[in-house]
């Protein structure tokens, strides 16, 4: 009996559900004595949960949820992306101004949000891995990202919040976040020795140093233009060439949490208000 005739082609293979991809990572962590670790471990964890739980997703279900030490990274159902840039990233700056008040290492971070497929098997390894997973991880690595954290003042910009051109142009232009498309700030995150280069769009809740005294430099297109609306030209990104910054007052964020400019205080700082 002849056997079937094979395709030449390959197979085709069902597309995986798309999930949001958050990423956190703590700037400069290992300049912390190996003995703070655990402590900054669970400190990171801990503002971060709560920070989901003031901006109303503490029910929402976190995949294949992960640690490395110094970072935090997790899925989520996509719909409820527009929560995540805002109110999430707003009340976990507030969160992290609160803690860095205090008398312990100060807490500076990356956050880093993303939309793709990603293929589900809880329980089993490699629950979550797909390309968008690593996406995320680069664009929390990208030279902006790093960048416009360590230009920033140590103690009024705690967080800085990078997402990819996906969830900008699904999310903030089409207008289920709360931000405004001006509120963000178009920049090319590329990771070095890691063959990765992409659009990608940073929020800052609350700006400072660098990136409010360089009104002139790496002007980029009209971000307000291609949101359908002009802007008023605002202060430029720290990343020279094609990027331009627009000043941000409130909004939310995915986190790549980064440690760099961590501190010891040796005596406290007196602590804003803290809500119930």
């Amino acid at each position: 009996m002849p056997e079937p005739l094979r395709s030449p082609m390959p197979e085709s293979h069902p597309l995986p559900p798309f999930l949001g991809l958050l990423a956190v990572d703590v700037k400069d962590s290992t300049r912390l004595p190996s003995r703070e670790h655990a402590r900054l471990s669970r400190s990171l964890t801990e503002i971060v949960h709560r920070g989901l739980e003031l901006a109303g997703l503490n029910e929402m279900p976190r995949e294949f949820e992960s640690h490395s030490g110094d970072g935090l990274a997790f899925g989520f159902d996509p719909s409820r992306a527009p929560y995540v840039i805002s109110p999430f990233a707003d009340v976990l700056n507030t969160l992290l101004q609160e803690h860095n008040a205090g008398p312990g290492p100060h807490l500076r971070l990356r956050m880093s949000l993303h939309i793709g497929p990603v293929p589900r098997s809880p329980g089993l390894p490699g629950d979550g891995n797909a390309a968008p997973r690593s996406e995320t991880h680069r664009f929390l690595d990208s030279v902006p990202a790093r960048e416009w954290l360590s230009r920033a003042d140590a103690d009024a910009t705690p967080l800085v919040l990078i997402v990819s051109d996906t969830v900008y142009r699904r999310v903030v232009l089409g207008g289920y976040c709360a931000l405004p498309p001006a509120r963000f700030a178009e920049v090319h995150a590329e990771v070095v020795g890691k063959n990765f280069a992409q659009t990608a769009w940073i929020y800052v809740p609350s700006p400072s140093g660098d990136l409010l005294t360089r009104p002139g430099a790496g002007r980029g297109p009209d971000h307000g233009e291609a949101a359908g609306n002009t802007a008023e030209p605002a202060p430029a990104s720290p990343r020279q060439g094609g990027t331009r910054m627009q000043l941000v007052e409130s909004g939310v964020a995915v986190m790549d949490c980064s440690m760099g400019d961590f501190h010891h205080h040796t005596e406290p700082r007196p602590s804003p208000d803290r809500r119930s």
